[in-house]
């Protein structure tokens, strides 16, 4: 009764897959799980449930659970062989390609897991290229604003140069030339006689200025009629 009941399961889960009613088919499975649990079939098909419904992760351990219930080769290749899948709709084209590997080491003629392994094996030279190429190109421009930081530092620094230079220069130009020593100095008790006569002439210059405008009269504002 409990086998008749597993087939029976497994069987309506078969239905609702192929209805595409993938959580009303994991359903199915589950049940017959519970009434045998140690079957390939019922494993592998849940697998393919979860497949179809995105669930990875649970349909990955489902794969690895039927790949152990079984000793054919061709059941393990399969088993195998959708864990490839599952990696590969994970973009992960290097781990598929592994396990496309091992799927035909169990099925060596499979030329379904075959060509996914070339497939497998390009998607992830792909990969790894563009990694290649962005990791070259972040290189690339590191490398570019160093060799701008470097061209504006020597910038920088030859106008710093170039200025001191200038600087130095026009101060060699604008300073004044030292006085050449008068052969004919003026004796310096004559040169006192003669500022004492200027500061004279000064102060009565004042004298007079004060003078006048002490005696200066202001202008009248009244009119002229």
């Amino acid at each position: 009764m409990a086998q008749k009941s597993y087939n029976a399961l497994v069987y309506e889960g078969n239905k609702k897959f192929d209805a595409k009613e993938y959580e009303a088919s994991s359903s199915k499975y589950l049940e017959a799980i519970a009434e045998k649990n140690g079957n390939y079939t019922a494993h592998y098909n849940l697998g393919n449930a979860l497949f179809k419904s995105k669930k990875y992760e649970e349909a990955t351990a489902e794969y690895e659970k039927a790949t152990k219930l079984t000793k054919s080769k061709y059941e393990k290749a399969a088993a195998i062989y959708n864990q490839g899948n599952v990696q590969m709709q994970s973009n992960h084209p290097d781990k598929a390609a592994e396990l496309y590997k091992k799927a035909l080491k169990q099925d060596p003629y499979n030329e379904a897991i075959r060509k996914n392994y070339e497939i497998a094996m390009l998607k992830d030279k792909e990969k790894k290229d563009k990694q290649k190429q962005k990791q070259n190109k972040g290189k690339g421009g590191d490398q570019d604003q160093k060799n701008k930081d470097d061209s504006e530092k020597g910038s920088q620094k030859k106008e710093q140069q170039d200025g001191k230079g200038d600087n130095q220069k026009g101060n060699d130009q604008g300073k004044p030339n030292q006085p050449k020593k008068e052969e004919n100095k003026i004796p310096e008790e004559a040169e006192k006689m003669i500022l004492r006569d200027i500061e004279n002439r000064e102060k009565e210059t004042a004298r007079r200025i004060l003078n006048k405008k002490a005696n200066s009269m202001p202008q009248s504002n009244e009119k002229d009629w």
